[in-house]
């Protein structure tokens, strides 16, 4: 479970750093555009990224962090063929 995420020198954000402290095993980020949080959630979708080398999360183990965001809309929805995604229709005869 995440406890701690300190993000700096990237993007929207400065020298100091922004820290979000949380005892919850599920958060929600919201706010106005331009406010990070595209930036927060393509740090914890690739936290070894060099670009966020300044950057820091405490509290994980070997949990999987899920972000749904435009990276994963992009990945798993814009392709030529759709994973998983199926649909069903009941066949009546017709008389």
């Amino acid at each position: 479970m995440i406890s701690k995420i300190s993000i700096k020198n990237i993007a929207s954000y400065g020298e100091t750093p922004a820290v979000l402290e949380t005892d919850k095993k599920i958060n929600l980020v919201y706010g106005l555009n331009g406010t990070g949080k595209t930036t927060l959630s393509n740090y914890l979708q690739d936290k070894d990224n060099d670009c966020f080398s300044c950057c820091s999360i405490s509290g994980l183990s070997n949990e999987k962090v899920l972000v749904y965001n435009q990276k994963f809309v992009t990945d798993n929805f814009y392709q030529d063929t759709q994973r998983g995604i199926f649909s069903l229709k009941d066949r009546k005869s017709v008389v």
